[in-house]
């Protein structure tokens, strides 16, 4: 498997990790439990660090593809030159062929005119000779007269002497024709065998010439083919170039995105953490409060404890001084004595003050609603007045928020902490207007008025208290 194989597998198996835990998130985000925060940055941080990989990889394959790039444009210039130089030497080849051809074409055609002169010379010299012979023959047949004859045939003694001349001078010519001819054609055949040679020269020349104009176009076509296939190299060089660059910037674009999750669940796991050692703190403290308090409680059940048995101890040396008085000889009445009653054990002071003056309207637990027309959760205690009634922070706390809040009408919400291990927070609602929006509240300290806004058919005010974010009864603390 190739490494950008292994890279899209694992990019699958991590769209599918991340889907699974988006869709976790979204599903359990609504419940009590959602996905834990620590365990979607464990996965992410994994994920970090597979992209960091493939994208190291995707680097490392990007800078092979640009050192083979590199080095195939370097081999680019030299194949060029070649290929140019091949076609010059081509067009050099194709040139002496050229020339080649041409010059045996001539030699060709001088052989064929030679050829031609040859046999007419062959015709006048078998013509000569007839004439020679026919001559011949004529003289053959005069030979009894002679010159005689010749002489005797004229009228006159110039007429012999130039039939003589005549005919001593026409043997004479045919002799020197015939030699003549015979010359011209010992010429002609020698100049006949010049030309076979020339011709036979020329074709070898042409045939070098076909050869190396052969070669040429061989040298030629191979550094064509050596060019294309450096030129298609770089091609496809490029584009697995431009395709890695893609990869990469996907990759970093991944990298980025997991990274800026990371930090937020970093963020989320830093404030859950602050809002645990937060939460720690005040269950210290609360339970810190409460050991005090039942320190001392105790303290004080023990001091009362002393108290009543100094009572006790003083009621009884009272009795035991009057039976003593009683039982004298003095003689006096005995005298009467009451004994002092103890004071009231001290009552547990409330976690919440009443939030308002007036009487309890409904209580928590279910019942038909007036308004929704059927039965559901009374989540807190009615508490009826007239609207303006001033609304008092039921303890000390700081305001979580104040406005309108749907069916509640104008709603305030007090934090009061953790009381007992748990946070406790109330909610005031139906409110007409606000005297206190944010900020920190004391106990009994006024924070609104009694209003009807909201779900309401008339003047009062629904007190709820809340249990680490669950409404209970507000009798719990009241």
């Amino acid at each position: 498997m190739t490494s950008s194989s292994r890279r899209r597998v694992r990019r699958g198996r991590a769209g599918i990790s991340s889907a699974a835990a988006l869709c976790l998130a979204v599903g359990l985000a609504a419940g009590a439990n959602a996905a834990d925060p620590q365990d979607r940055k464990d996965r992410v941080d994994s994920e970090i660090e597979q992209t960091e990989q493939d994208l190291n990889e995707v680097s490392n394959e990007l800078s092979d593809a640009y050192g083979q790039l590199e080095a195939t444009k370097a081999k680019l210039p030299a194949a060029r030159k070649k290929a140019e130089e091949a076609a010059a030497a081509q067009v050099a080849a194709q040139s002496g062929y050229d020339d080649a051809a041409a010059a045996l074409e001539v030699a060709q055609a001088d052989e064929e005119r030679a050829r031609q002169d040859i046999a007419s010379t062959r015709e006048r010299i078998e013509q000569a000779r007839e004439d020679v012979a026919a001559f011949a023959g004529e003289v053959y047949q005069r030979q009894g007269v002679g010159d005689l004859a010749v002489a005797l045939g004229a009228q006159t003694p110039t007429e012999i002497v130039d039939q003589m001349v005549l005919a001593s001078s026409a043997g004479g010519a045919q002799s020197q024709s015939l030699t003549d001819l015979s010359t011209s054609h010992a010429d002609l055949v020698a100049q006949e065998d010049h030309l076979k040679a020339l011709k036979v020269k020329t074709e070898e020349a042409r045939d070098v010439a076909a050869a190396a104009l052969s070669e040429a176009e061989s040298a030629k076509a191979a550094a064509d083919s050596a060019q294309d296939e450096l030129e298609g190299l770089q091609g496809q060089q490029e584009e697995q170039a431009k395709a890695l660059e893609t990869e990469r910037d996907k990759e970093k674009k991944r990298l980025r995105a997991l990274e800026a999750e990371s930090d937020e669940l970093r963020e989320l796991l830093e404030e859950e953490a602050r809002k645990k050692k937060i939460r720690e703190e005040q269950i210290r403290q609360a339970r810190e409060a409460e050991a005090k308090r039942q320190e001392e409680a105790r303290r004080e059940a023990e001091a009362q404890a002393q108290a009543d048995a100094a009572a006790r101890s003083r009621a009884s040396t009272s009795d035991d001084s009057s039976r003593s008085s009683g039982g004298s000889s003095s003689g006096s009445a005995p005298t009467t004595s009451s004994q002092p009653a103890p004071p009231p054990a001290p009552s547990r002071s409330s976690v919440l003050a009443r939030p308002v003056n007036g009487p309890v309207t409904s209580e928590f637990g279910m019942r038909f609603h007036p308004v929704l027309a059927y039965s559901r959760l009374h989540a807190g205690r009615d508490y009826g007045a007239a609207c303006g009634t001033p609304v008092y922070a039921a303890a000390d706390g700081s305001i979580l928020r104040a406005g309108s809040a749907g069916g509640y009408g104008n709603q305030i919400v007090v934090s009061h902490g953790v009381i007992g291990g748990s946070l406790l927070s109330t909610s005031y609602n139906h409110l007409s207007s606000f005297a206190r929006t944010s900020g920190s509240v004391s106990r009994g300290q006024v924070i609104g008025y009694i209003g009807t806004t909201g779900t309401s058919t008339g003047c009062h005010l629904h007190f709820e208290t809340h249990q680490n974010g669950t409404a209970v009864d507000p009798r719990r603390y009241l």
